[in-house]
């Protein structure tokens, strides 16, 4: 397993440049915010939507997020691991339906197997709310169903985790 290197939000911004960039986005003084390089669009309502309406929720959104860093560095932290629970979770799903197909493990009880069933294909199923063809975003429907499924039957997969003789805080956070 490979380990990765992070560095929290309150690593990188120190807390005077923390205090100008508040005051900056409080009372901005325009010639020293700098500006975007990038080039404007070409139509005038794009170009109105990007000179007034982003730059103003920009700084607006900058100044939220720097004045909850450390609420907001402490629960992207976490999210690896939960994710990589997540996915854990997912495969003793699959190997819970495995085992109870082939009567090796019959405890659980149907509406856990249900759970299972459906989660998983929803997961493998390339018709979801939001396609995996949508950047960012498409996965983010097949996790969440993921997630709640497990949350849902999470007795019933603990009790078949400790069966199995697998470590139970690989699956489940304490």
């Amino acid at each position: 397993m490979s380990e990765t290197l992070t560095a929290n939000l309150a690593e990188r911004i120190d807390n005077k440049t923390l205090q100008h960039v508040r005051e900056e986005v409080a009372h901005p003084s325009h010639d020293a915010i700098p500006e975007s390089t990038a080039t404007l669009p070409q139509g005038r309502l794009a170009r109105f939507l990007e000179e007034n309406v982003a730059k103003r929720l920009g700084r607006h959104q900058l100044s939220k997020l720097l004045a909850n860093r450390g609420r907001i560095a402490a629960t992207w932290d976490g999210l690896p691991d939960r994710m990589h629970q997540v996915a854990n979770q997912t495969k003793l799903m699959m190997e819970l339906m495995d085992d109870f197909r082939t009567g090796v493990y019959r405890k659980a009880p149907w509406r856990s197997l249900a759970v299972c069933t459906g989660a998983i294909l929803y997961v493998a199923s390339p018709a979801d709310l939001v396609p995996e063809i949508v950047a960012a975003f498409g996965l983010l429907d097949d996790i969440a169903v993921a997630a709640l499924a497990a949350r849902m039957i999470r007795n019933d997969l603990q009790q078949y985790c400790e069966w199995k003789g697998y470590p139970v805080r690989e699956y489940f956070a304490a």
